[in-house]
């Protein structure tokens, strides 16, 4: 679908123009694609964006990467509409040449992913101390992600959540 795209968006575009492809495209792909654009004088930028519902209210992570020269032209807007940490800082730099962008956030799912799955299988762990009680399982998770079992280091995680609840 982005290669359909970019064909059809190449007779319209001049030589210095840029292209950004900012959906989850493979990074191998991004790197063809790199290459491919460059050669009718077309610089391309794959572009990591996460950040869900809210990165849609307070900006996402960007991750750029792709032909250095289209970064001086696009940096500016991409950090405007990012995130910020505390101090101002934008949650968005150049990674990178060609899939450099989309390798990132590759490697960003697969952290995220996991997370996910030690969810699943936290809440597996506490169902069976819980039984089939899903409200006191959860009231155990909601504690460990409000960091109350970060702030017990001489206790175990385990010993907090059979506590907890």
């Amino acid at each position: 679908m982005v290669d359909n795209n970019i064909e059809q968006l190449l007779p319209y575009l001049d030589k210095g123009d840029i292209i950004i492809d900012g959906g989850n495209s493979l990074f191998t792909d991004s790197i063809r694609r790199t290459k491919d654009v460059a050669e009718k004088g077309i610089l391309f930028i794959g572009t990591g964006v996460s950040g869900g519902e809210e990165g849609a209210r307070l900006g996402p992570s960007i991750m750029p990467g792709g032909n250095p020269a289209a970064w001086p032209y696009v940096k500016e807007i991409l950090q405007a509409i990012s995130a910020k940490v505390e101090d101002g800082t934008p949650c968005c730099d150049w990674v990178g040449e060609n899939g450099a962008g989309h390798y990132v956030k590759m490697v960003h799912n697969g952290i995220e992913y996991g997370d996910i799955q030690l969810i699943g299988e936290a809440y597996q762990l506490l169902e069976g101390r819980a039984g089939p009680d899903a409200g006191r399982a959860s009231r155990r998770l909601r504690g460990v992600e409000q960091g109350r079992a970060g702030q017990l280091p001489d206790r175990d995680l385990d010993d907090h959540l059979r506590d907890e609840g």
